[in-house]
């Protein structure tokens, strides 16, 4: 039974290391378009309320890419076969524990400089725009794992049917 349960809970740790470390990059990318937007002094209107569009495209764009992916890889699987990769599990390893630190060092050193580089934004309005960024980036993260999630409740419902019959 030790063996059997060993792969299926190397597997679900890949998932969810897999899952932030794609998390952390769409992130990395949404701020990096925050910060860019800030520093070509973009206004705050169009930054406020295309960072939120941004990330639904982005994060909707993934999930699609995902589920097109997982149908592709689906067809004849079976668990057993297929050979866990250590290379790939440690490639989303170290962009799990890297990117965060990455982008939280860039957005405050960011947040330090801002009054020293003479852009139009307040303190304030840049409080506001990362607020938004991090209020966009929960909810559309949340809303990814709840698509996925009833995806897969409904591939796992159908095998449950084809096993039946």
């Amino acid at each position: 039974m030790k063996k059997q349960l060993f792969p299926l809970a190397l597997w679900l740790f890949f998932g969810f290391v897999l899952i932030n470390a794609i998390d952390s990059v769409l992130r990395f990318i949404i701020k990096a378009y925050l910060y860019f937007g800030l520093w070509t002094e973009l206004s705050f209107n169009f930054l406020k309320y295309s960072i939120p569009v941004l990330s639904t495209i982005i994060y909707g764009t993934i999930t699609v890419l995902t589920i097109k992916y997982i149908k592709l890889r689906t067809v004849d699987f079976n668990i057993r076969e297929i050979k866990f990769s250590k290379r790939k599990y440690i490639l989303a390893v170290v962009i799990s524990i890297f990117m965060d630190p990455i982008t939280n060092k860039l957005s405050g050193g960011f947040g330090e400089n801002i009054d020293k580089m003479n852009l139009d934004y307040e303190l304030s309005e840049f409080l506001n725009l990362y607020g938004t960024t991090e209020a966009s980036l929960g909810v559309i993260g949340w809303l990814t794992i709840i698509v996925l999630s009833i995806y897969f409740y409904r591939i796992y419902k159908k095998s449950e049917l084809e096993t039946k019959q």
